[in-house]
């Protein structure tokens, strides 16, 4: 059968990228077949031994199959207990069965119902499988039949070799770890993930306790490293530890050494992470590093000198932002690294120097077993432990990272400056200590491949090769700009059960696999080295410093902080130079053009690297996008602004060169819609952002060909932005309500259908009504249903928006407000729940109301009413936009058209004070907290210099917070 377009395996594609990326893969695929093992089962009389799990006995009949077909009794004699060290074995080959067969087992017992009882049938059928030796079903289920007997095979095949490599080298071993001889194999312990039919990392365990580490591959990387250590103890105080290493070409055995973990050290892990980041180390997570008595040090070192990505394009830009984050610190795995998913809020942290508590599980979904000693079994998916994911707001917690950060800089520093100034002799002990080595190349991350590998388990594809070899052919997916060798490669290791592997030479430019060319590396791991060691310096420090800081800081809570501004403070006769806002504003320039980096490739506009949002989980160190919150686009219409004003060429043609990429993507349609689509359609997370930036760009620098561009980007989301969507629609930052607003404001003759607005209102009722989860602020609660109809009503002056508009302030006086005629964020009896932001407190609000004001539905008194609020509060110190000090200042600024008197004290106050160009210029050279670190709009330094532009020109209105220009 031919590989055909089917939407439910590819849910991901469309008919043309099936065509060009998985399509070409069916002849190979088809050509794997169910490796026929020529494996007969014998009679066993196992069936009434007790079981510790569903099919226990089925799965150990298998198991001693296995076991009879392979094992070679000449080797008893190296076995401290053959008949114990059996039983071991087996059990691992059972459970490799169960973890392959389970979902055909559950699938097809309730085909077999003989009686009424659930109980009894369980036992019928699993005597019947054992007593019929598995014919029926794996006649029935040939599929994983034969590939699961084809991996047990291998991996039985390889403890016997295993056990063979070891007896050949007892001297060898006896010399180099001090494991007699004479002492026995207790047991192997192979339980990791397979490569290369079968082989794994094993813990070999000798008789008096002792152990040892075999690695069934090249241990170069070890060996090279160990090398490296020796050298470099000569230059550094504290030394560095390593791994014994037996090096024996193909494969190669370690030490084993005990974890301590409570003998953390992050000054010396610091060290490590200099080290690592030195020799473009990869995957060094915290199963790969050992906290022990002699410090931290690295068990699994396949991974230095680890390439960038192959793919396919040779116009792809070699030191591209993308690359810069991968061969940074962050990359090498050793700082906290947070996984989560989109659909899940569940995380763990994976890096070496990671917080692993009870907080901690992985986002990855597991089964579970249900009714399993019935014919009623269901295999389901693991119901993860609800826990609280949120981020820390916790001030011993806050401190305890923040030492954690300030020493591991202090030993990655430490390390850094050491290396720098002896450079060449570094350089000279790398090349020497790791040449000729053998290392791995990672394709695709391991979970990736295990996913694989699940899906092929399920009772469909296990009986049915056709639908078996769509499932494998998704690899394919991740790797649409990778050459079609790799994914044929991944494709025939995985059918064997192997998770993919690829290995690469340190002074070579090739991947093998297997002993067979794969693909050529763009660059050898040689020179991608020699290149990391010629970029670094001084300034390439505080870069790292800055990411180990963005990744540390990943999951503390957002800095709010308010407080009372005193009279003292402020001075009626206070005048800011106009040199000082310009050396502020040049301060915020510099810092963002001295760290502008390529994107991928050369007709993509610019970027940022800075703390990125895990789907509001977080924010962890990545390319920055083109969200208008937190990604590249902000920065660039900051860049425009400040050039106009300083009437600097160069910040200007920075701002141009963005602005003319952006229009001729859109001119010539070189984007993917659906990636564009899934970027977002609200104001601050995806396209509308984009649109509203070149528009407003368009308008400050009168280019008619960039706004018209915009209006026209309109409408590739205008289906997208009014259909129904699960997400909040009436939400500032991610729902669409935002970017409608956005075009209200852009395109004088737009206005949205009667019958939408009647929808919407409807929905607005809904959600206002509701008791549960309700908060009153501009960018996720109930004034932004507020804010959004004043904006429609403008234009359509509907009596039931009217309506809508004034029962929405009601159920603010009446449910928000408090006795302190002060309106709260959340419904609650907390105290401290008001607050001065533009996201979530007053000053949002404060733009809401003045919203219902100008189109005549709400009073004066009430938008007075609000500044009055804002002038008795606490006000954020945090010089930000979205909710910080900027923000208050900005809304008010928008405001004081209408209402000049009310506001001219507050913001007169904030200039002096928390919005002045010092206070902001100090915060920000601080470098303590995400904010610091995040070249970003919102919260970061392009929201600041926003702000410095305005305050040197009162005439400019430019303002995202209310998406005025």
């Amino acid at each position: 059968m031919v590989l055909f377009y089917k939407k439910e395996v590819y849910p991901e594609l469309n008919k043309s990228d099936f065509k060009e990326h998985i399509l070409p893969l069916y002849d190979f695929i088809k050509e794997l077949s169910e490796p026929f093992s020529g494996f007969i089962l014998e009679d066993s009389d196992l069936i009434e031994r007790e079981e510790l799990y569903p099919y226990h006995n089925s799965c150990r009949t298998i198991a001693e199959g296995i076991w009879r077909y392979t094992w070679d009794t000449k080797l008893n004699k190296y076995i401290s207990n053959p008949s114990e060290f059996k039983e071991a074995t087996c059990e691992l080959y059972s459970q490799v069965a169960f973890s392959y067969l389970i979902r055909s087992f559950a699938k097809d017992i309730k085909l077999f119902k003989l009686s009424d009882d659930c109980n009894t049938d369980y036992e019928i059928y699993t005597t019947f499988l054992v007593k019929n030796k598995f014919q029926e079903f794996s006649q029935k289920y040939h599929v994983i039949w034969e590939r699961c007997l084809n991996l047990l095979i291998n991996r039985a095949k390889y403890i016997v070799e295993t056990i063979k490599i070891i007896n050949q080298n007892r001297d060898k071993i006896e010399k180099t770890f001090d494991i007699p001889s004479s002492n026995k194999i207790v047991s192997i312990n192979s339980s990791g993930d397979t490569h290369n039919k079968g082989s794994s990392v094993s813990v070999v365990n000798f008789e008096e306790e002792l152990k040892l580490i075999y690695k069934p591959r090249s241990i170069s990387g070890e060996a090279g490293y160990s090398k490296l250590i020796e050298k470099l103890n000569h230059l550094v105080s504290s030394k560095f530890s390593a791994l014994k290493v037996l090096d024996l070409g193909r494969f190669g055995f370690t030490s084993y050494i005990e974890k301590n973990e409570m003998n953390k050290n992050m000054k010396e892990a610091g060290r490590i992470a200099a080290l690592m980041y030195f020799l473009n180390s990869s995957d060094m997570h915290y199963s790969n590093i050992y906290w022990t008595n002699d410090g931290p040090i690295p068990i699994d070192l396949e991974t230095l000198f680890h390439p960038k990505r192959i793919a396919n394009s040779n116009l792809e830009n070699f030191n591209n932002a993308y690359y810069k984050i991968e061969k940074s610190v962050y990359g090498t795995g050793v700082l906290p690294i947070h996984l989560t998913k989109k659909s899940s809020d569940i995380s763990v942290d994976v890096g070496f120097t990671g917080v692993r508590d009870e907080n901690s599980n992985s986002p990855f979904k597991t089964f579970k077993i249900e009714d399993g000693f019935t014919s009623n079994i269901k295999v389901v998916w693991q119901k993860q432990n609800e826990i609280d994911n949120s981020l820390y707001n916790d001030k011993n917690y806050e401190k305890f990272i923040y030492s954690n950060c300030n020493e591991l800089i202090e030993g990655f520093t430490e390390l850094y400056m050491t290396i720098l100034n002896n450079k060449n002799y570094f350089i000279k002990c790398v090349l020497e200590s790791f040449e000729n080595s053998t290392l791995r190349y990672i394709h695709n991350m391991t979970y990736r491949y295990e996913q694989i590998l699940r899906i092929l388990t399920d009772s469909e594809p296990s009986k049915n090769l056709d639908i078996a070899h769509m499932l494998l052919s998704r690899i394919g997916i991740l790797s649409m700009t990778s050459n079609k060798n790799i994914v044929l490669s991944e494709c025939k290791q995985l059918w064997n059960g192997d998770i993919p592997y690829f290995s690469i030479s340190f002074d070579q430019n090739t991947v093998e696999s297997e002993n067979k060319f794969i693909n050529w590396l763009p660059k050898s791991p040689k020179e991608e080295f020699i290149i990391k060691m010629n970029s670094i310096s001084l300034e390439d420090l505080n870069r790292q410093i800055e990411i180990i800081k963005l990744a540390f800081v990943a999951k503390l809570a957002d800095p709010h902080r308010d407080e009372k501004i005193l009279e003292s403070e402020t001075n009626d006769n206070f005048c800011i130079d106009k040199k000082t806002i310009e050396n502020s504003i040049s301060y915020f320039t510099n810092s963002l053009t001295q760290r502008i980096m390529n994107d991928r490739y050369n007709h993509l506009p610019k970027t940022w690297i800075g703390p990125v949002s895990q789907y509001g989980k977080g924010w962890t160190p990545g390319v920055l996008g083109y969200d208008l919150y937190s990604g590249r686009t902000g920065p660039f219409l900051a860049l425009l602004l400040a050039g106009k004003l300083l009437k600097k060429q160069n910040l200007i043609d920075i701002a141009y060169e963005f602005f003319d990429k952006v229009t001729k993507i859109f001119e010539e349609k070189t984007y993917d819609l659906r990636n564009v689509l899934i970027s977002g359609t609200g104001a601050f997370s995806g396209m509308p952002g984009i649109i509203w930036s070149l528009d407003t760009a368009g308008k400050i620098t009168g280019n008619s060909k960039w706004q018209s561009t915009a209006l026209n980007a309109f409408t590739l989301i205008e289906e997208e932005i009014t259909k129904e969507k699960k997400v909040d629609f009436f939400d500032m930052i991610s729902g669409n309500s935002g970017a409608i607003v956005m075009r209200y404001k852009i395109q004088e003759n737009y206005s949205l259908t009667e019958k939408f607005i009647k929808e919407k209102v409807e929905e607005a009722y809904k959600i206002i009504n509701s008791k549960e989860g309700l908060s009153s602020g501009l960018a996720h609660g109930i004034s932004q249903i507020m804010y959004f109809f004043a904006i429609v009503y403008k234009k359509q002056k509907l009596v039931y928006v009217k309506d809508l508009i004034e029962n929405i302030h009601k159920i603010i006086k009446s449910r928000f407000t408090n006795e302190q005629n002060l309106i709260e964020i959340y419904m609650s009896q907390e105290k401290n729940n008001v607050s001065s932001s533009w996201c979530n407190g007053l000053a949002g609000l404060l733009v809401a109301y003045y919203e219902g004001y100008k189109v005549g539905i709400l009073s004066k008194d009430e938008v007075i009413d609000i500044i009055k609020q804002i002038e008795s509060i606490p006000l954020s110190v945090v010089p930000i936009l979205c909710h910080g000090s900027l923000g208050i200042y900005d809304s008010l600024k928008y405001v004081s058209k209408d209402f000049e008197e009310e506001t001219h004290y507050l913001l007169m106050k904030l200039q002096k004070t928390t919005c002045s160009p010092t206070y902001i210029v100090n915060y920000f050279k601080e470098g303590k907290g995400r904010y610091t670190l995040s070249p970003g709009l919102m919260t970061g330094q392009t929201g600041a210099l926003f702000h410095l532009c305005k305050l040197l020109d009162d005439e400019i209105n430019v303002s995202p917070l209310t998406f005025e220009v």
